[in-house]
């Protein structure tokens, strides 16, 4: 018996090195852009593929479902479980799963079934461990400053909020820092008054689609950073650049305050090293406003890139020098199912500019990376024509929308130009529509299979 052999803790040590593929990915979106919708979507269709045999996902070959002996769904220790049957519920009400707001952790374990020659003996089976940790996408954004001073990062603000399209959501703001005294003392009612203006204004503009915003934290509830006891905000370089100026000390404090106890612990914790990648980007959102959101977007993922560690992930380098870089980056598109088929390259086009200068970041580091269009679930049925689709609505009025074409390019829009985004509702047949969801497959065939 191979258990005769080794110790225990021998056994389990050569049991983690030969019986188990491991993948760690790290799921990258931003604030709205379909975590949660996706890991729902993932667990449900790998559950009724091993359990149920049912045929979804049918390009993943390096999951053979005939070779799938079971599927297990563990913790990953210090996070929550991802409520996966929580948002199963709220589908069946009719309403799509809430943003999320906490930090969840889970491993799903898949064992595979060893047939051929000696395997099938000495390794009776392998187990595929895949780790996921959702996250709120406003944390996100808030890594960047880790590598910022609070002037830096003061000055930056103010450039990003006199361009387009962030000017456009902060004129109260900027009204309020002008008739604000900043003579007074910043006691805390003082400082208050002017965070909270700052907080209004960061809400604002997240509701009209603005991606880069920073800090992102102060837009989540209780589970985040505690900014009406250590908040901060831009402040007009005649006060930041003098740094014994009372508001630029109190403020610089607090901003290191936010980097060490909130920022550093939260990336040690919940941005964990991982070797494989996916980007999720709702192209959707910038779509629907103009195409400044769109150049922004493309700006936020640039800058994303900077946090990330990306290079070689080869056995050495995991087992011998014990580093783990990403080597696959997936750039996702979700809810493709929200276009017709007619018009998803022009939406490729679109996805693989705005990550262009993300892909620069690694573009000299021997990382794969390949780009997709995914619909976690599919909302919407085919239309009478190829450039047009049909859907319920709010009303569950069944509806058909014909789309123009997208542009060939972000510079082809005009200043103005925008597209609607269909309003589908949750389908009643939500879960077969889950089930028959399209992309995931290919995706998880690229990042599963051997690097190039």
């Amino acid at each position: 018996m191979i258990q005769q052999w080794f110790t225990p803790a021998q056994h389990n040590h050569w049991a983690n090195w030969f019986l188990k593929e491991r993948h760690r990915f790290s799921i990258t979106g931003l604030s709205r852009s379909g975590k949660s919708m996706l890991f729902t979507s993932l667990m449900t269709m790998l559950k009724y593929r091993s359990e149920g045999q049912y045929e979804c996902l049918p390009l993943l070959e390096h999951l053979p479902m005939n070779l799938v002996e079971h599927m297990w769904v563990e913790p990953i220790d210090g996070f929550n479980m991802f409520p996966v049957e929580e948002h199963l519920e709220t589908l069946h009400q009719g309403q799509w799963p809430t943003p999320t707001e906490d930090v969840y952790g889970f491993k799903l374990v898949i064992r595979l079934k060893q047939i051929s020659g000696v395997k099938k003996y000495l390794l009776p089976y392998t187990d595929v461990v895949f780790e996921f940790i959702d996250y709120p996408g406003e944390w996100l954004t808030d890594l960047p400053l880790l590598n910022r001073e609070y002037a830096q990062w003061s000055d930056s603000s103010w450039a990003q909020q006199m361009n387009r399209p962030q000017r456009d959501y902060a004129h109260a703001w900027h009204q309020g820092v002008e008739a604000f005294d900043f003579d007074a003392a910043p006691t805390s009612q003082n400082v208050a008054t002017l965070v909270g203006l700052y907080r209004n204004y960061l809400k604002h503009a997240k509701d009209n689609g603005i991606t880069l915003l920073q800090p992102g934290s102060f837009l989540l509830g209780n589970n985040s950073y505690d900014w009406q006891q250590h908040g901060f905000t831009p402040l007009p370089s005649s006060v930041s650049s003098d740094i014994t100026h009372p508001w630029t000390v109190l403020f610089s404090n607090n901003f290191k305050h936010f980097q060490q106890h909130w920022l550093q612990p939260l990336k040690r914790k919940t941005f964990r090293q991982a070797d494989k990648q996916i980007v999720l980007i709702d192209l959707f959102e910038g779509l629907n406003h103009s195409k400044q959101h769109l150049y922004q977007l493309k700006e936020t993922m640039s800058h994303l890139a900077e946090t990330f560690t990306y290079g070689d992930d080869s056995w050495v380098a995991r087992h011998v020098l014990r580093q783990q870089n990403i080597s696959k980056v997936a750039f996702v598109a979700a809810k493709a199912d929200l276009i017709p088929q007619a018009h998803r390259e022009p939406l490729l086009r679109l996805l693989k500019q705005v990550t262009a200068g993300a892909v620069a970041r690694f573009a000299d580091k021997p990382v794969t990376f390949e780009h997709f269009l995914v619909s976690a679930i599919q909302a919407t049925d085919p239309g009478s024509s190829a450039t047009s689709l049909r859907y319920r609505n709010a009303d569950n009025k069944y509806l058909e929308a014909d789309f123009d074409p997208l542009p060939e390019s972000i510079a082809a829009m005009s200043a103005d130009e925008h597209f609607p985004v269909l309003p589908a509702k949750v389908p009643e047949d939500y879960l077969p529509r889950i089930l028959n969801g399209r992309g995931l497959d290919r995706l998880f065939q690229f990042l599963l299979g051997p690097s190039s």
